[in-house]
């Protein structure tokens, strides 16, 4: 019965596959092509993709070291991860313990496909594959990637379209696809900037450039007349920077006034709590005790009563830095 069970039943690196995944995402300068196309909520990382379609088409008795390595694992990521912790503990630096790029920019080249497809005789002539709820479609463009004839669909058009412009067009077209990508995008973005531009001034230029305006949806509090600003956390980055809200109370509950002021602040505990969790509200105001019922925010939004509020803005800084020669760097900093 061997030969009827697939490799994805008996064994299949989710350690391995869980760090490279991550690792993956890591960096907002080096994803996948995919991820700057379009925004999608529930992208699959792609070498789990890839993993998760070989795996279920591969007998459970194939190589696992060339599996690993059609994968673009082409080493141990769970011990470079260990390595990078313990530099961190440590504070010993350590150059790129991994050996080899991330697994997404590995495509298969000619001998991977001939074993594939050595591997893959068993299966009926003409096999596709098919994945009817594609969303962002990580699976069919690793199936295209592996050799597959491959059919995706989903209910959403601008997946379906994603999809199009992700695996088919760049098949079919694989030159002017590219052409009339880059005339189209600079042209909408001529226009883009020229139709924002002065709702966006740069005072702090050309040495500080705001890049984004992070708002928040804003209720009144129906028991003491309060605006909340609406966040399940105030969390900005990683390393513990977020907002602490700043409620002014005016003179007392029902009166005018009483708003949030924001304070940008260093680290987690600073944080203030978030004002919104299960759909209810928790009112920022330490003399109203009174949780906002979900009810009653979908009453206001319905209403057309919901507001916004803009609590931060993020920009980057140029700043000057000297190198261990000597020499000055021009360096850019978020803030």
């Amino acid at each position: 019965m061997l030969e009827d069970t697939r490799l994805i039943e008996r064994w299949l690196p989710i350690a391995a596959l869980g760090e490279e995944s991550t690792r993956e995402r890591r960096s907002m300068t080096a994803l996948p092509p995919i991820y700057y196309l379009h925004v999608w909520w529930a992208r699959r990382p792609l070498v789990a993709s890839r993993a998760a379609v070989l795996a279920s088409l591969l007998p459970a008795d194939a190589d696992r070291e060339k599996f690993m390595h059609v994968l673009g694992i082409h080493g141990d990521p769970v011990a470079a991860r260990n390595a990078i912790d313990r530099a961190r503990r440590t504070g010993n630096r350590v150059d790129n313990p991994y050996g080899y790029d991330r697994a997404f920019n590995y495509c298969p080249n000619q001998a991977d496909l001939d074993w594939l497809q050595a591997m893959f005789e068993g299966l009926p002539k003409e096999s596709k594959v098919l994945d009817p709820t594609a969303g962002g479609g990580s699976i069919p463009v690793e199936a295209v990637r592996a050799g597959f004839h491959t059919l995706g669909n989903d209910l959403n058009p601008v997946a379906t379209l994603i999809m199009k412009a992700t695996v088919e067009w760049p098949l079919q077209f694989p030159h002017e696809a590219r052409s009339e990508f880059d005339t189209l995008a600079s042209k909408w973005r001529q226009q883009l900037q020229g139709a924002l531009e002065g709702l966006f001034p740069q005072h702090g230029g050309p040495d500080r450039i705001d890049q984004t305006y992070l708002w928040a949806r804003t209720i009144t509090c129906p028991y003491c007349e309060g605006l909340v600003p609406l966040s399940p956390n105030w969390r900005l980055a990683p390393d513990g920077t977020g907002v602490r809200l700043k409620p002014v109370t005016g003179t007392g509950t029902g009166s005018r006034g009483r708003v949030c002021g924001f304070e940008i602040v260093g680290s987690a505990r600073e944080q203030s709590g978030g004002t919104v969790a299960r759909g209810d509200g928790m009112r920022p105001f330490p003399d109203c005790g009174r949780v906002i019922e979900g009810d009653a925010i979908k009453a206001q939004a319905q209403a057309g009563r919901m507001g916004e509020q803009l609590f931060a803005v993020v920009y980057k800084e140029r700043v000057l830095t000297k190198t261990k020669t000597g020499k000055t760097r021009v360096k850019w900093v978020r803030g």
